[in-house]
């Protein structure tokens, strides 16, 4: 049986909220702040992505809380910069 669940972190960032979620059944990935989508991923992408901020202990495609709120904390630091 396929699981459908969506796992979401959402944190309190800059005073805005943001949250990150991620489909199992489909493998889409977005970014939220305030409702609003800021960044959406499909698989691969979503996969590389998680990836490239769990290190080793995930190769993406099962993230953890942990590993959904290093990507959000991540992204919200790039999207600042720019």
């Amino acid at each position: 049986m396929l699981r459908t669940e969506t796992r979401r972190v959402t944190a309190h960032i800059d005073d805005q909220v943001v949250c990150a979620e991620y489909s199992e059944q489909t493998g889409q990935l977005c970014l939220r702040r305030d409702g609003a989508l800021l960044r959406e991923w499909f698989p691969p992408h979503s996969w590389m992505a998680i990836a490239s901020v769990a290190g080793a202990r995930h190769w993406g495609t099962r993230p953890t809380d942990d590993d959904l709120m290093a990507l959000l904390r991540n992204e919200m630091t790039l999207l600042g910069a720019q």
